[in-house]
Parts: structure tokens; sequence; C-alpha cells
């Protein structure tokens, strides 16, 4: 019994950490883009707006797959869909550094969003599995910190090869890195316990009491757990969830104002600010370390002292993102330690919700045969956000400049506190 204790605690640890890296590695093909947007005005010609089409065309196809590729992971499993995720982002990534003509540029880009968006909703998929209910918001919170991460990682790959080698360097470089991770997640990975002949996560780790329909179900579902397939009904009961819906229209407004700060960050500290593009990629990466620790906390509380509730933790922290928005500007204009301090406070709030959303709750109210259909759903809701922000802001910054675009993103953020608050205590059923 010890013996199997030991190899299911090993397998979890490697699945996590497998997952972990996969999905920060998307962020390889992806974060290259916002460093290189000054290098692709001077070497390639390009208005600020067709910047920001080139953007909208990747979260726009993102949004779609995100709704699509929920569903197709729950019917062929993450395994396939990872797969074909990573190893098209790195064709796509390694395309665009070579093809300087504008339709080229938004077609491949486009393309990448549409991959790109296979990745989320299956790494949750695959770590509903090997988690159970009672430790999500903690173990979630903790896994979140890979897109953090990742994002800070190849925000400063992306720039290291730009400065180094120059623009083409800082697609391809990240591409080949992504493939290689692909080959880890192909050679090394097991979606479910089942697959390994162990039992489910929530029959060996779940709670005690309260947990034998869960049992049952798990039992159940054994078979299907193990390609990872899940029937239609299994679809129309997660997304006819009304927190589902909730937590879909709250990540569309958070979404929107975490995509514009990854997209426009840099490029606001080259334009506004007056700093040269590659300290403005190197400093704008530094908030996201805060990121980090509010990804952490929300889910610590969440569980620990929340009761597995996902609500309460996302309002207390829109409420302290709407405070940090409104006195972004003044920070600004103080200078750059004020101004890094105050998006350091606002990417704090942001991840928290962020990675609640998308994760912990996505895994509580989709089930673990349902929860790549839920993931999916809620940020797909949150990638319209996304797709809306790119042309609607580079158009603003061609017309107004971007001094204005925090006082966008408060009013933003009001919508998701008051959702969040209403369903103050609102729990999933084991």
């Amino acid at each position: 019994m010890e013996k199997i204790k030991s190899k299911y605690a090993g397998y979890r640890i490697r699945s996590f950490s497998i997952l972990w890296i996969v999905y920060a590695g998307f962020y390889l093909t992806r974060k290259n883009l916002s460093v290189c947007k000054t290098s692709l005005i001077d070497d390639y010609g390009l208005t600020v707006a067709e910047l920001g089409w080139i953007e909208g065309a990747y979260l726009a196809l993102y949004a779609v797959g995100q709704f699509l590729n929920g569903m197709l992971g729950d019917r062929l499993g993450a395994r396939v869909m990872l797969s074909i995720g990573m190893i098209s982002s790195a064709a796509m990534s390694l395309l665009f550094g070579f093809v300087p003509a504008f339709i080229m540029l938004v077609l491949l880009w486009g393309i990448n969003g549409y991959v790109q968006s296979s990745g989320w909703s299956n790494c949750v998929k695959s770590m509903t599995q090997w988690f159970a209910t009672r430790e999500r918001g903690t173990i979630m919170g903790f896994y979140s910190t890979c897109y953090q991460i990742g994002s800070f990682g190849a925000g400063f790959i992306a720039t290291y090869c730009l400065g180094r080698w120059g623009l083409k360097s800082a697609f391809a470089v990240p591409a080949f890195l992504l493939l290689a991770i692909a080959i880890v997640y192909i050679l090394f990975h097991k979606d479910t316990p089942e697959q390994l002949g162990l039992p489910s996560a929530e029959q060996k780790y779940g709670d005690d009491k309260g947990r034998e329909a869960e049992r049952l179900e798990c039992a159940a579902a054994d078979k299907r757990a193990e390609t990872g397939a899940a029937d239609s009904s299994v679809i129309r009961e997660v997304l006819s969830h009304h927190m589902v819906w909730l937590m879909g229209i709250s990540y569309f407004c958070l979404k929107f104002i975490r995509y514009a700060l990854l997209g426009w960050l840099p490029f606001y500290m080259t334009r506004q600010l007056g700093y040269d593009p590659i300290k403005s990629g190197y400093m704008a990466n530094l908030p996201e370390i805060a990121g980090f620790l509010g990804a952490i906390s929300a889910g610590y509380v969440s569980d620990k002292l929340m009761q597995s509730r996902r609500a309460p933790v996302c309002a207390i922290m829109f409420l302290g993102l709407v405070i940090a928005c409104v006195l972004q500007t003044k920070l600004t204009s103080m200078g750059i330690v004020p101004m890094i301090l105050g998006a350091s406070v606002i990417f704090f709030m942001i991840y928290g919700p962020d990675s609640i959303m998308t994760g912990a709750a996505a895994m509580d109210f989709g089930s673990r045969k349902g929860a790549a259909t839920a993931a999916g759903f809620i940020n797909g809701c949150g990638s319209i956000g996304a797709a809306i922000q790119a042309p609607l802001l580079g158009y603003l910054a061609g017309v107004y400049g971007t001094q204005y675009f925090f006082h966008i993103f408060a009013p933003l953020a009001v919508v998701p506190f008051f959702l969040m608050l209403s369903q103050w205590n609102v729990k999933a059923k084991a």
C-alpha cells in the first residue's frame, strides 16, 4: 500500500511538472509578437493599426478555438489536442519571422491563435484527472504560475534574441524550443491515472465525507477516462451551468485588461514614456512576477479560508483591480519606479481571479469529464474580450495616443466584481 501511494505521488509530480512546462511553452510562440512590435514597424514598415489587426486575427481565432477545442478535448483527449497544438504553433511562429507581407502575417498569426487555443483547456482537463476537488484551488494556484512565468520567460527570450540576432530569431528560436517541449510531452506524459492502472484522484485524495456520489461517478466513467472521452450530455450539462456563464462574462472583462497589458505595455513604455524597445521589453516583464504571487495567494485562500468557494476571492481581487487601475495613470506620471510598482499591483489582482476562473472553477463546475469544455468556454469568452482589445486599442493608440488606456480598464473591472459578489456562497458540488 505504501509503495502504491509513493508511486501515485511520483506520477502526480511528474504530470504537474510536464503540464506546467507545456503551457509555459505555449507562451514562447505567443509573447514574441508583443516584444517585436516596434521592430516590425521599423523593419517591415507596418503601421500601428496593422499590428492591431495581426494581433486581432490571433485573438479572434483563439476565441473561436477555445469553444471548439475545449469540446474536442473532452471528446478526443488532451494528448491529441496538446500535441497538435504545440507542433502547429511552432511551425506558424517559424514561418512568421520569414514572411514580411502583411496579409500573410495576419493569416499565419491567425492560424497560430487557433492552434494555441488547444493549450489551456486541455491542460486543465489533464490536471483534473490527477487532482481532487478539495485541493484544486491550491494546486491550480501553483499551476497557474506557468503562464505568468511562461510569459515572463518568453518575453525575456524573445527580447534577448531580438537584441542579439535580430527580428527573425525572435520567432525562430522560440519555435524550436516549443517543439522540444512537445517531444518531451509526447514521450513522458499520461493523461489519466487509470492509464497507469491507478485509481482516480477523487478516490485517492478526495474528502472522506460527502464523496460517495463522486466516487460512483468516477467508477462509471473509468473506461471513458482512459481516453478522456465525454458524451454530448456532459457537454450540454456543463454549458447549462449558471456559474460557467457568469465566469465567462467575468473573464471577458478580465482578459480584455490582461491581454491589453501583455500586448501593449512594451509599446506604451516606448511611445508614452520614451524608453527604447529593448529596455521596454525587459521592464514590461517585471510586473508579471507579482502575478505569480497573486495566483498562488488566490488559490490557497479559496481552498483554506473559503472552503473551496471561488467567487469571494475573485470579488475581492476585482475590487482591488478597480482601485489599482484608477491610480495607475497618476503613478505613471511620477516616474518609472512608481509606474512598475503600480503595474505590479494590477498584475497581482489580475492573475488571482484569472487562475481561479479558468483553473479551479472550471474544474469544479465542469467535473473531470467536462473540464475541458468548461475551461474552453470560460477562456473562449475571455478571448473575445482579448480579441476586441487588440484592434480597438491599436486604433485608439494611432488616433489619440496611449495615455487613456488605464481609464478604459477600471470600468471593465467593476462588472466582474459585482457578478462574483452575487455568487459569494456558491460552491461546487462534490
